[in-house]
């Protein structure tokens, strides 16, 4: 790997970051499925990426990478969200999820995600196997 090639996952990254704190920010109660959708995937352009993928959002029963059709009207009640976010920079992607609990009856789960998410963050490092990075994962969520 090239430190150009480095630098574009980083940018990727980067932008699939900010992507995903703009669109968590549209998921409320009453918003547009499809317009959280197209709001992401503009902001992703707007930053400079292009996509992965387009943004996908699952709900309760609604399985992961669902997107969408342009005439889709589903709206956000009291769901538990998901928008997952994947951006590339000539060919390096960056990709992202967030858990939006809308009905507040999952709270613990999403906080146990998020929890283990930011413990697996502190051990991953080059040469670190990967059980070991699941298993601080598997730890953390036994722990709530």
């Amino acid at each position: 790997m090239t430190m150009e090639n480095l630098e574009e996952y980083k940018k990727a990254g980067k932008i699939a970051a900010e992507a995903l704190v703009f669109g968590k920010s549209l998921i409320v109660k009453g918003g547009s499925v499809l317009d959280v959708c197209n709001k992401v995937e503009a902001k992703v352009f707007e930053l400079g990426g292009e996509l992965a993928f387009p943004a996908q959002i699952s709900m309760n029963e609604i399985a992961a990478h669902f997107c969408p059709e342009d005439d889709d009207e589903l709206k956000f009640t009291d769901q538990l969200v998901s928008l997952d976010v994947g951006v590339h920079v000539n060919g390096f992607i960056g990709d992202n999820a967030v858990t939006v609990d809308l009905s507040g009856e999952n709270s613990d789960l999403v906080k146990a995600s998020q929890e283990a998410l930011k413990n697996a963050l502190g051990v991953v490092n080059v040469g670190v196997p990967l059980n070991e990075i699941g298993k601080v994962i598997e730890d953390t969520i036994k722990g709530f």
